[in-house]
């Protein structure tokens, strides 16, 4: 059941596995157990719009007999599509691209049927019109410039999304606000917190840092000295963490720390006391959180130490759930939930990329440079 946080546009996605023992759950167990009897599932692959990071007019059409066609005004806007017909394989690719995505069409080829004097003039545009009747061929032209392709991959590459950040901060006991969570100086940070940021990635020296960095001083350390990095299935992830990052006693909303922290799409908050005292969704200032993950570590039953922790996961309103979507509520200390939880976060970006408050840039950015493309080389 969704409840919806009182007075706020967060509303609470479902958690499952709410009887399963934290010692129990690890992912593998979860696919290999499952009534399906399916296999252990890469977790990579159970991503959200997966297809758009693969380079698909690298792979099927670059270096390829193919012929590529424009239109700088049409009723979907400005528009590029690629054509790739191979007569051996039974198949044609068609990749079209609009302010509103790429669409990636793979068509046996045996159930266009081209008349003979088509064939005289090249079958390419035909075979488009046969399978795609939506697409204005009409308003098309062909772009034979040999520098074409070479500006169609980098297009595509510039889309194609692999580094994240995901913010981060601490709640100590009594503390419900977001101002309060990012007034945590570092010297509070509990072993707790610092063995949870450490399982979720590797602590890294900021200064001379070459990977990805988020936005974050690498020479001067005026952001902080240290941060927490990993690499996930071909993914750089930074995650800010806020009470790394330099603190102001005299600042009651530390802006500095809230310049990065606000700025992410994902938050993570980590409740040092797995208690029934909420988070305050009303707290949260800024306009780009979108998915706020709640986290509270749940000691041994043997020790003091964590062995498991207690997920929540918050989104705006307009928001759909995001795969997995029988995310558990409980998440033991292990790989397998690791991988599950970063899955979860990467979706969650990806799933707020299509809400109101980003899908009109994303639109804007993407018409401008197809546009621009179409433009330099027509």
């Amino acid at each position: 059941m969704t409840i919806a946080p009182p007075y706020c546009d967060f509303r609470y996605l479902p958690t499952y596995g709410h009887k399963r023992a934290p010692s129990t759950f690890t992912l593998s167990q979860q696919t290999e157990n499952s009534p399906s009897g399916r296999k252990p599932i890469d977790p990579s692959l159970l991503l959200q719009d997966r297809e758009c990071d693969l380079e698909y007019y690298q792979t099927h059409f670059c270096d390829k007999k193919h012929s590529n066609f424009v239109a700088a005004t049409s009723a979907q806007g400005p528009i590029i599509i690629s054509v790739r017909a191979d007569l051996w394989s039974n198949r044609a690719w068609i990749l079209i691209r609009t302010s509103q995505g790429s669409e990636r069409i793979d068509h046996p080829l045996s159930t266009v049927v081209i008349p003979w004097y088509r064939r005289l003039f090249g079958t390419h545009l035909w075979i488009l019109s046969r399978i795609c009747p939506a697409v204005p061929v009409g308003a098309l032209e062909p772009c034979s410039h040999p520098e074409f392709p070479k500006a169609l991959v980098q297009l595509e590459e510039r889309q194609i999304i692999q580094s994240y950040k995901f913010g981060i901060y601490q709640l100590l006991p009594g503390q419900t606000l977001e101002r309060q969570g990012l007034a945590n100086p570092r010297d509070t940070c509990t072993p707790d917190f610092m063995d949870f940021v450490s399982w979720l990635g590797d602590p890294i020296q900021l200064r001379g840092w070459t990977g990805y960095r988020a936005g974050l001083d690498v020479n001067g350390d005026t952001t902080g000295d240290t941060s927490i990095f990993t690499q996930w299935n071909d993914y750089q992830i930074m995650f800010h963490c806020a009470p790394f990052m330099p603190f102001n006693p005299n600042d009651d909303q530390q802006i500095e720390r809230r310049r990065f922290i606000g700025n992410d799409i994902v938050i993570i908050i980590f409740k040092e006391k797995d208690d029934d005292e909420q988070f305050d969704f009303t707290s949260v200032r800024s306009r780009q959180n979108h998915v706020i993950c709640i986290v509270r570590p749940i000691p041994s039953s043997s020790s003091s130490n964590c062995k498991s922790y207690r997920v929540t996961i918050a989104v705006k309103d307009g928001i759909r759930n995001f795969p997995p979507t029988d995310f558990p509520l409980l998440l033991q200390r292990d790989d397998a939930s690791r991988d599950l939880l970063l899955l979860k976060l990467i979706a969650g970006e990806r799933a707020a990329y299509k809400a109101k408050a980003f899908a009109t840039q994303i639109v804007r950015t993407r018409e401008a440079l197809i546009r621009d493309v179409i433009e330099k080389y027509r």
